[in-house]
Formats: structure tokens, sequence, C-alpha cells
């Protein structure tokens, strides 16, 4: 499906210390006595009700939003839905396929769904976390948003970071001020690319690295911000980018970008509709699921990627460095 309003986007020349970017874990306390992320559980318990109810509206033919929609449901505490009963039917049905070396972040996206479910990545005796801890040189050509899956699922099955993906998606961050033409997610992939580098422990060289690309996308991310909500300049702030750029900057900004994010919570809350639903700039069922199912988890406290359900995210060296004693 197109994705209406993802025109390219360029930015200026950043200079990473302009900016005061610190490795911030999965919703922290917030700093300096100000109010943290809320927990707007009868707002996620009534887009669940949405969710159960249109379940017919998560596509079938793609494992991805139903993916989206187990998170949805793991997140606003619905283990026992039916949805997501069904949801595991698909993955055992339809995870071996979609689970290929031509698409690694997939997997990894798999591998994030059955850790916050509690169960085994080897789920119906197929091994999803393989193609990701071995992580083939063909997963840096992926779309970049699946390069920070990739890392939000080492980092949830507590392993070290490959040096060639953070270099992939360093590079990424502080060199590339857009996507090429024809790829989608532009905000939604600085938003959760933020979140896989806030869990990310490295070399001095490597860190100063890490704090660069963070910096980086903080920077686009201000370019972005629409209101109290982010989106694609000119085009207003739209649900889904917001749900992916909140989660982010609470982890990886510094106070004034928490507050950003805490008003974005804040500004989600009112895009709810009366049937609990989220409304996409696609006028379609299938898009109005996927921005409620978006949703749900940054209601719950920014949940994202690497806190949902268990098994949360862990911060992991870079493969081959060893952590000095007591780190």
């Amino acid at each position: 499906m197109a994705v209406v309003g993802m025109c390219r986007r360029v930015v200026g020349p950043v200079v990473a210390a302009a900016l005061m970017v610190g490795a911030v874990g999965a919703v922290p306390a917030q700093a300096d006595g100000a109010s943290g992320p809320a927990d707007y559980a009868a707002q996620a318990s009534k887009a669940a009700d949405y969710i159960d109810g249109h379940s017919a509206d998560l596509p079938k033919g793609d494992l991805g939003p139903q993916l989206d929609g187990a998170l949805a449901l793991v997140a606003a505490g619905r283990k026992d839905s039916p949805t997501l009963a069904g949801v595991k039917v698909h993955i055992k049905a339809q995870g071996p396929s979609y689970c290929t070396s031509k698409n690694v972040g997939g997997c990894a996206k798999v591998v994030i769904t059955l850790l916050a479910l509690g169960e085994s990545t080897t789920y119906g005796g197929f091994d999803y976390a393989k193609p990701v801890t071995s992580l083939p040189a063909s997963a840096l050509n992926e779309h970049p948003f699946h390069q920070a899956l990739d890392m939000i699922a080492l980092e949830r099955l507590g392993k070290p970071i490959p040096e060639a993906l953070l270099d992939s998606v360093t590079k990424y961050a502080t060199t590339t001020p857009m996507l090429p033409a024809g790829m989608w997610g532009l905000v939604s992939t600085d938003g959760v690319m933020l979140t896989a580098l806030s869990h990310v422990k490295a070399t001095p060289e490597q860190q100063g690295n890490v704090t660069a690309a963070k910096a980086a996308l903080v920077k686009r991310l201000d370019d972005d911000r629409q209101g109290d909500g982010w989106g694609i300049k000119d085009h207003g702030a739209n649900v889904r980018a917001t749900t992916r750029v909140a989660p982010g900057l609470y982890r990886a900004g510094d106070a004034a970008h928490r507050a950003q994010a805490v008003a974005g919570q804040k500004w989600l809350v009112g895009q709810q509709q009366s049937d609990g639903s989220f409304l996409s700039p696609v006028k379609t069922p299938e898009w109005r699921m996927m921005a409620t199912v978006q949703a749900v988890p940054v209601l719950r406290g920014l949940q994202s990627f690497d806190t949902i359900g268990t098994h949360p995210a862990r911060t992991v060296p870079v493969d081959g460095w060893v952590p000095p004693v007591g780190w």
C-alpha cells in the first residue's frame, strides 16, 4: 500500500555537539521533577475492544500488521484475546515464509513479538532468532526500519550488536538526510532508530558515533514536529508517526525532548475516536486498524518494540567489545 504524504525530506548539516542526547532506558523516570508518561489504561482497553471487534481489518496476507496487532493486545493486557490467538495461528502458518534471508527485519519483528508474548523464539519448531543473531550481510541492504528492528530484537535477546549493523544504522542517521525515493516511513524510521540506539554500550569511539547518531535523529525529528505530534512537514501530525517518535525521543532525548514525548502521548489520547479507534490519513479500515494497533502501546506509558510484554530490551555491548569489570 502506498503511504500518503511520505515525501522526501531534506535537512541541513547536523552538529552533534549541539544537542545533549543521553542513553536512557525504557520508560525511565522523568528528570528534574517533571511528569513522566502516563498509563492511559482505560483508553488502551477501549482501543483493544475495537481491535477485537474489527479483527477482520488486520490484513491476513501480511504477517507484519498481524504482529503489530499482537503487540497492541499484549500491551493492553489482553493475552486471552481471540484476535491474539488468531495471530499465533498466523505465525505458525506464515512465519517460516515471512522470515527469510531477504526479510531479516521480518524475522526480528517475529522475535520481538514472541518474546513479548513469553513464547519461545523457536515457536512452532522454526528458529526465528537465527537469521537475526547470524545477521547475513544482505540484512544491511534492507529498509533502515528493519535494521532498527534487528537491533531491538538482539537487545531483547540480550545479544551483542554486530559492528557492521551499528555502523550501518549510525551512518544512516548521520549522513542520510532522507530515505531513497519510494521508500516508506521517513519519520517513523527515525523514531524507532532512536529507541534501538538507546540500549547500546560500546567503546568510547563507537559510543561517540552513537551519541552523534542520536543527535542527528533528534534534529531531524525537531523539523518533523507538527504541534504536539509528528509527521511530514506541511502534512500535519499523524498518529502512526507519533507512535514511533514519542517513545524514541523519551528514551534518547534530553529533558526538553522527553517533555515533548509526554506531550505527544497526550496529543495521541486526544485523537482517539468514540469507538476506540484512531484515524489514519489513508481512509480505509485496514489503515485505521494499523493506526489503532500502533497507538495502544504508546498509551501504556510510552511502550514500544523494546518494552512490550516479557523480556524487555537490555543494554548490550557491540560485538567484539569486552565491557570492563563492573560495567
